[in-house]
């Protein structure tokens, strides 16, 4: 297996564009194909040095080894791996957390450690100015371009094509990911030790799976927007849980709300519709390898707040050192959880990435689809329930892939889909 091709061709990609951003000759770069980000080879400028493949978290991942490297030992628990401690927080600046997706803790410490010189650069997402449908990875150099960079992107992103930027300019750096591109970017700092050197913190976002570039089409073709009418888009902002705004050419705004509400956007996709194969797969929902992991706090005590609450998995010393320092400095405002609380915000998802994988996997392969190598291996549940919730999945997935069947997702309500979702919820209790 001498370079990527061979992981895209097994259908073991998951886009996170580690190949690309290591590449020394510049022959990988991402482009869409399926619906996600999938790297091409330059015949010409490869000179099979196989650094692509020894980076690549798509085909393996040594979790073992990365904790062993990373945290120096092996996590006690395996549901969300190594950490110190537990939090519910919110950034204190309300503009920015008003603004992020879920109390605005990433963006509040990457600003914070611009202003007091503790990093040069982040490696982070905006909507493209020129394709607002299209991410764009950048090196933000200020704290303006941060906030400019909040809120999360469900779409396809290719994060970890910023690496290349990072061996080449010589720096401090924080970098922002889901737990795909965590564990690209701790393959490659073991491939490349001045990575390990120039890269300090790693930022994880939590994570249930990726929505493919279809399922951005499919909520504006269900709004009867042209695209080409479309001149900015956010995910989420404006409150919590937030809403997807779409700015139209001719000033008017259009806004889908997340969650808690019969025409929310998001339950088409916690359905599983529109999500690539790869991402069924992963055994990482905590983003296990990152120095500190966020994500939003689902707890029902949380259920009227407006203004969003991060949940925060925190993993190393020097993740806990600086946000005792947000803290005292009054940049943040932290309250301490127990795991339980971390457990309950996440379980659905928590279900769906260790619960149910190991029973999955196994049944997959049965069916000849290839499956990537992890370590430790997953091991499957002898319960029946794992294979209700594995044929929902798949005849979602199955119906959003192909384009005669996805076509009929347009005219299906909003409302249905809500309803549908708590099919899956309910199986997940059982």
């Amino acid at each position: 297996m001498p370079t990527v091709n061979r992981v895209v061709e097994l259908g073991l990609c998951c886009g996170c564009g580690t190949c690309a951003g290591i590449c020394p000759t510049q022959a990988i770069d991402m482009r869409v194909s399926s619906g996600i980000y999938q790297p091409r080879i330059d015949a010409e400028k490869c000179n099979l040095c196989e650094l692509c493949i020894k980076s690549c978290p798509g085909h393996s991942v040594d979790f073992e080894s990365l904790n062993s490297s990373v945290f120096g030992q092996q996590p006690v628990n395996s549901r969300v791996g190594n950490h110190l401690s537990c939090y519910v927080g919110h950034s204190t600046n309300e503009a920015i957390r008003y603004n992020s997706a879920s109390g605005g803790i990433a963006t509040q410490l990457l600003a914070f450690a611009f202003e007091k010189g503790l990093i040069d650069g982040a490696l982070v997402i905006r909507m493209s100015r020129d394709n607002p449908l299209v991410p764009e990875v950048f090196i933000a150099r200020t704290v303006e371009e941060v906030v400019a960079a909040s809120k999360t992107k469900y779409c396809p992103v290719a994060a970890n094509t910023g690496l290349g930027q990072i061996l080449k300019e010589e720096g401090r750096y924080a970098v922002v990911g889901l737990p795909c591109h965590i564990h690209g970017v701790r393959k490659a700092e073991q491939v490349f030790k001045v990575l390990r050197k120039r890269i300090v913190l790693h930022i994880g976002l939590l994570c249930s799976h990726m929505v493919r570039f279809e399922g951005v089409d499919l909520l504006v073709a269900k709004l009867h927007i042209p695209k080409g009418s479309i001149s900015g888009l956010t995910f989420r902002g404006e409150g919590w849980p937030g809403s997807m705004s779409i700015s139209l050419s001719n000033g008017s705004t259009r806004r889908l709300p997340l969650v808690g509400s019969w025409y929310a956007y998001w339950p088409v996709f916690s359905s599983f519709f529109f999500t690539p194969m790869r991402c069924t797969m992963c055994p990482d929902q905590a983003a296990e390898l990152a120095d500190v992991s966020l994500g939003d706090a689902w707890l029902p005590e949380l259920k009227s707040e407006k203004s969003g609450e991060s949940l925060l998995i925190v993993r190393t010393k020097a993740a806990s050192d600086l946000l005792a320092l947000l803290n005292r400095e009054k940049a943040i405002e932290l309250r301490k959880v127990s795991f339980s609380k971390v457990e309950q915000s996440q379980f659905v998802n928590l279900v769906f990435k260790k619960k149910d994988l190991g029973a999955r996997l196994s049944t997959i392969r049965k069916f000849g689809v290839n499956t990537p190598t992890f370590h430790p291996q997953p091991r499957g549940s002898v319960s029946p329930s794992p294979w209700f919730r594995m044929l929902f999945m798949y005849c979602n997935i199955t119906v959003s892939t192909h384009k005669s069947l996805r076509t009929l997702l347009t005219h299906v309500p909003f409302p249905a889909f809500r309803a549908y979702y708590g099919i899956y919820k309910y199986l997940c209790k059982i």
